[in-house]
């Protein structure tokens, strides 16, 4: 069988060239986040069979889907590349063990197999998004931005596919504090693509962390009208400019977007399940009445408790759990983080310490919370996602210090957060006025709005 190549020069087995054009135009699709790229490519695995790096996509794809209840299915696209196995280049058969040790939970290993494709075969796109992808969830934002700058030598503007490669270095680099880096590569992205949603989303990160919301609304409502286009990423992008609309106290605005794109119907997508959780508690801590928002997320919680994959989930669902009293549910679910956690699972036992810590908050009893929560503080900040999205966990704490009269730990807990986000000495100037100001607040309801506000923003007045 002749081998083809792909347009940066990798060879593909299983496709001819026309079958190739295709295959390139999924993985642009994909990682553009738009609808309907699983079914295409089912259509052209019926087609082409042998294709190896398509039945590997399609168990990455259920991967990511983050349940237990899709390791059959991800198995079953396992078991189909490896009996394509033998006619497999070197560089898909890794891809196939990276696949293997993602079904079996070994995430170690599942990096070091992508890291390994991306040192001898820089331009494989696939390896390079995935990997990339994966690293945010795995909680290693220094590996992230060290596998994104070591491609960089290897891809040029001339390069097929090449405005694939910027979104994620932007995120890598924001996610590391070099804002104007990144905020300059996620505009490059978006000049390729006006609605690459991860170059927006690194671009509305950097809004975030430099206290710029009104730019931040306005970079999300800019492509607000196509957003229904994408899949059901785009309900993160709505998550961030609730926080903007937050920081700028329009809470009617918020209630809207949360009611309409956050979470307008029951969903058992982990990040739907973040956003609508991590948002509610934010607004809760502002005194805001939710009215009975909580209720329809926790019962969605509900109906994937032990299902969840992505850890970060876990502490989300206690939230919800918790807030609305659901004890049995509340119970099945910490015993099942414990159960993950002594099993060996990779950061489950992290995300069990941090769930229980979460459901003391919610349960009132504030001062054990802050016991618990300010030894796990640092570890907690590891468990995956962004440091916008691990922001809540410093928002429990300033508000549980306030709950029992610790004015001092509040502040210390404020000006703490702040310390990650400064890159230059004007931001520096900032940052010391920010601590004055914080060291002078002595009313609660002044304190909780240094929490509503980006993180180098002045607080808007309450």
């Amino acid at each position: 069988m002749r081998t083809h190549h792909d347009p940066r020069g990798l060879p593909i087995t299983g496709l001819n060239p026309t079958q190739i054009e295709r295959y390139e135009r999924l993985l642009h699709e994909l990682y553009a986040y738009r609808p309907g790229v699983q079914a295409r490519l089912d259509d052209l695995l019926r087609e082409a069979p042998g294709f190896v790096l398509g039945h590997v996509l399609r168990g990455y794809a259920v991967m990511t889907d983050g349940l237990r209840s899709g390791l059959p299915e991800a198995q079953r696209f396992l078991d189909l590349s490896q009996r394509l196995a033998a006619t497999a280049s070197e560089r898909e058969r890794l891809h196939i063990y990276a696949l293997k040790m993602w079904i079996e939970g070994r995430g170690a290993a599942r990096l070091q197999a992508l890291e390994d494709i991306l040192a001898r075969w820089p331009l494989d796109v696939l390896a390079y998004r995935q990997l990339t992808a994966m690293l945010f969830w795995h909680g290693d934002k220094r590996r992230q931005l060290a596998v994104a700058m070591q491609a960089i030598p290897h891809w040029q503007p001339s390069t097929a596919g090449y405005a694939l490669t910027l979104a994620p270095l932007a995120f890598a680099l924001e996610e590391d504090g070099r804002y104007a880096l990144a905020e300059d590569y996620a505009q490059q992205a978006l000049s390729f693509n006006p609605t690459d949603l991860w170059a927006l989303h690194a671009l509305v990160h950097v809004h975030e962390m430099q206290g710029r919301a009104s730019e931040g609304e306005a970079a999300i409502n800019a492509v607000a009208g196509k957003l229904k286009e994408f899949n059901l990423f785009r309900g993160h992008l709505w998550w961030h400019l609730s926080l903007f609309l937050l920081s700028q106290n329009k809470i009617d605005a918020v209630l809207d977007v949360f009611d309409r794109e956050v979470f307008p119907t029951p969903s058992a997508f982990y990040l739907d399940l973040q956003n609508a959780a991590s948002l509610l508690a934010r607004l809760e801590i502002q005194g805001v009445d939710v009215g009975d928002r909580w209720d329809t997320v926790a019962h969605a919680c509900e109906q994937t408790l032990g299902q969840h994959l992505v850890v970060f989930t876990g502490p989300h669902q206690v939230m919800a759990l918790a807030r609305t009293g659901r004890k049995q549910a509340l119970a099945q679910a910490l015993q099942g983080f414990t159960d993950d956690g002594q099993a060996g699972m990779e950061q489950a036992q992290t995300g069990s310490a941090v769930a229980a810590a979460v459901a003391l908050y919610y349960q009132g009893a504030y001062r054990p919370f802050l016991n618990l929560m300010r030894v796990m503080r640092f570890e907690a900040a590891s468990l995956e996602a962004s440091y916008a999205q691990q922001d809540i966990y410093f928002q429990l704490m300033v508000d549980a210090a306030l709950q029992v009269d610790d004015l001092p730990l509040a502040r210390s807990l404020l000006k703490e957060r702040l310390a990650k986000h400064f890159t230059d000495a004007t931001e520096w100037l900032r940052y010391i006025d920010m601590t004055h100001r914080i060291e002078q607040a002595h009313d609660p309801k002044v304190l909780r709005g240094f929490l509503r506000a980006g993180l180098l923003q002045q607080p808007p007045a309450c």
